[in-house]
């Protein structure tokens, strides 16, 4: 201290200064900056945690519109499933099937069943039989095939369409089918049904038929 009282005012002010630049670095190492780091952490956690907040809240603002859309699909399968039996017959499917061809004036649809194969419900533990029914070559007139195809949404079972060409008949084809009846488009398509696979039937497929029957 003797010797600091010794220095001219302008040194002793510089030595003054440094301590106190030295000390406010300390401080502001040592305390400040841990301080403004966890704040700047802090507001960061606060803007996620808002947005997700806000993330949550419009998700709940929707949840009412799920939950009616829910009971509504809900609702829709156990109709759906009324269009399922669990007993399977297959001449009497096709009989319906060439019914409804008959309605529509196609007397002759060349249907044959293939194998089924078994499935399960999304989400579910229900089993049920997927039944394929092939019709190859149907030439018949458009509006009696779009009419046909209205008949099956009447059937009470469900009918899905797999798959399906359509084109139209060239002049050749049509004077091949001759009368005055004459078709304007040949039709091949594969329609799917289904059977519950109740308890009585488990480890048992329905009866298959690779023969083609012309009805």
């Amino acid at each position: 201290m003797a010797r600091f009282s010794e220095l001219p005012a302008g040194a002793r002010i510089g030595v003054v200064a440094i301590i106190a630049v030295i000390v406010l670095v300390i401080v502001y190492f040592g305390l400040f900056h841990p301080i403004m780091k966890e704040t700047q952490e802090f507001r960061t956690k606060t803007i996620r945690e808002r947005s997700k907040i806000a993330e949550a809240r419009e998700r709940l603002s929707h949840l009412p519109e799920k939950k009616r859309l829910l009971r509504k699909m809900k609702e829709e399968a156990e109709v759906l499933m009324l269009k399922v039996p669990d007993k399977y017959n297959l001449p009497t499917l096709m009989e319906q099937f060439a019914s409804t061809a008959q309605r529509a004036s196609i007397n002759q649809l060349p249907q044959s069943p293939l194998p089924s194969r078994t499935s399960t419900m999304p989400g579910s533990d229900l089993v049920f039989y997927v039944i394929p029914i092939e019709i190859t070559n149907l030439q018949c007139r458009y509006k009696d095939f779009v009419k046909f195809l209205e008949g099956l949404g009447y059937l009470d079972r469900l009918v899905n369409i797999k798959w399906l060409k359509c084109r139209r008949l060239t002049r050749a084809e049509k004077s091949k089918s001759g009368g005055d009846d004459i078709p304007g488009i040949r039709v091949d398509m594969q329609l799917e049904t289904y059977q519950l696979k109740s308890l009585g039937l488990a480890g048992s497929a329905p009866a298959r038929s690779g023969r083609a029957r012309r009805l």
